[in-house]
């Protein structure tokens, strides 16, 4: 048994061939019918002439039918090279091409928007699409005769791309045993078992959604429930239907569904047992909402990112009082450090860049050796996030480099202010960015999206932060917002490049 998913799988197939795998909006799989029809992809795709090392880009929207894609393809020891959906027709194009991708499995509708005229490659199809390559006609065929190549721990598993926010995204390269061992930090550390079931509501091309719920799951022989696209009261109603026990709630997600959950039936959350959090700040009363809605429950706050394969670090409901500000403590085999400027080790407390090294690191982005050569440095990830760690091992996350403020010459770091911020009761979700300022440089601006029903202004807002923080990192400025208005990515995250746009367009700032 090697640390691939196909053989974690076909394992759980012969172990538990009648327990649900997979369940989405149009269909159920057990182990048996998801190894099965594995089997027949792979058949198919091998037959195309897909082998060990090709790479198959996977353009779909999350369903039971993108799981039996991505398993196939690991089943012949191919790569598998998830694509985001939500780009452009030319970024995508441009990640196949830097990929160099053989096949694409994708649907009829991304076939015609996407890929047609523009990709020159075999396609293969997972929706309902007719036709000899629809996945349709493929399940049909026996899979007789086909045996998958033995996998080895070291076969590539995933190309994942970045999301390309300073310039042209790169791939980040994870080998099978890479992935295993966050699926095993993950259910060790945040106490997963076989009788779970996580609800998927990012997309499945996200590494937070593959990596580190739907994989340990499959590995542990649990459930999967999948999402096609995010919705607050749809994902209630799954959760409630299904008897989820666990899922990942990026902070804003996490905020919305309380929301929806307190005005209607909050018994939907009755099996929810642990919630998984991060990409942002939680707040003390956010934590509050939360276990008031699920007695019980335990929230895991995490911080990670696709280069480290994924997740670092790890606050625990237990440790929560400790340390409530932080990002918690490293995962099982995982280490953290703060690098100064000059990447000497910094002092307990000290700020600098979080450098992290362990198992699940990846060795470096695909065919970009000047890039890899850059975020590595005597073996540590740099990270390019701010932080510090405590005496007793707990890490504090500050900003990423590119968004902290330097206002009249003082480094502000916009989580710390989000963080002070998020304690006011009428504010349901901020963002700190920084704007040009003739006078300081840059100055610290809070966008702000008011809880439904309650009121506040900009001078509250603005000494409500000077109570908390030092006057410096008080926000000069204070724009309100609809919740709709504000620029959140399919993984629950602000987007502070398109957040400083939009605010310096309403303020007639030039950046």
């Amino acid at each position: 048994m090697t640390t691939s998913v196909s053989e974690h799988v076909a394992r759980n197939a012969r172990k538990f061939p009648s327990r649900v795998a997979l369940i989405d909006d149009r269909d159920t799989l057990t182990y048996a019918r998801l190894d099965d029809a594995a089997n027949r992809l792979a058949a198919h795709l091998q037959g195309t002439g897909v082998g060990h090392g090709d790479k198959v880009a996977l353009l779909a929207m999350s369903s039971v039918n993108w799981v039996v894609a991505y398993v196939a393809v690991l089943r012949l020891r191919a790569v598998c090279v998830p694509l985001n959906y939500r780009l452009t027709p030319d970024d995508i194009r441009a990640n196949v091409e830097d990929a160099q991708c053989r096949l694409m499995i994708t649907t009829g509708d991304f076939l015609a928007s996407h890929v047609a005229g523009r990709i020159g490659l075999p396609i293969v199809l997972i929706d309902d699409s007719p036709g000899e390559n629809g996945l349709r006609r493929i399940l049909e065929q026996p899979a007789e005769g086909f045996a998958a190549p033995p996998a080895s721990d070291d076969d590539v598993q995933l190309i994942m791309f970045t999301g390309g926010t300073t310039g042209r995204s790169k791939g980040v390269v994870l080998r099978n045993r890479q992935v295993f061992w966050n699926t095993l930090h993950e259910a060790l550390d945040t106490g997963m078992n076989e009788f779970d079931n996580t609800i998927l509501a990012t997309p499945l091309h996200h590494a937070a959604a593959l990596n580190c719920w739907l994989l340990p799951h499959l590995y542990l022989g649990a459930r999967a429930t999948i999402m096609r696209e995010y919705g607050a009261e749809r994902m209630l109603d799954m959760i409630s239907a299904h008897q989820v026990t666990n899922g990942f709630a990026p902070p804003s997600v996490a905020r919305e569904i309380c929301i929806a959950a307190e005005r209607r039936a909050p018994e939907r959350l009755a099996s929810f047992k642990r919630w998984y959090v991060g990409g942002g700040v939680l707040s003390a009363k956010d934590r509050d909402r939360m276990h008031a809605l699920v007695p019980g429950s335990k929230i895991f706050y995490q911080y990670g990112l696709t280069e480290a394969g994924v997740i670092v670090t790890v606050l625990k409901e237990e440790d929560y009082e400790l340390a409530p500000d932080s990002i918690g403590r490293p995962f099982l085999n995982f280490e953290v450090k703060i690098a100064r400027e000059d990447l000497s080790d910094a002092d307990a407390g000290e700020s600098g860049e979080i450098l992290v090294r362990g198992p699940s690191v990846m060795e470096g982005y695909y065919n970009r050796p000047d890039a890899t050569a850059a975020v590595f440095h005597d073996g540590w990830l740099r990270t390019g996030d701010m932080g510090a760690m405590d005496a007793n091992g707990f890490v504090y996350f500050h900003d990423r480099l590119k968004d902290m403020v330097k206002s009249g010459g003082l480094n502000v770091y916009s989580q710390e202010v989000e963080r002070a911020l998020q304690k006011h009761a009428a504010v349901r979700e901020v963002g700190v960015i920084g704007l040009p300022s003739e006078r300081w440089g840059e100055e610290v601006v809070a966008v702000v999206v008011r809880r439904d029903g309650m009121s506040v202004d900009e001078a509250e807002i603005i000494a409500f932060a000077k109570e908390n923080l030092a006057h410096y990192k008080a926000p000069k400025r204070v724009v309100f917002i609809p919740y709709e208005e504000l620029p959140i990515n399919y993984s629950g995250k602000i987007i502070k490049r398109d957040l400083r746009g939009r605010i310096a367009r309403i303020l007639g700032v030039s950046q």
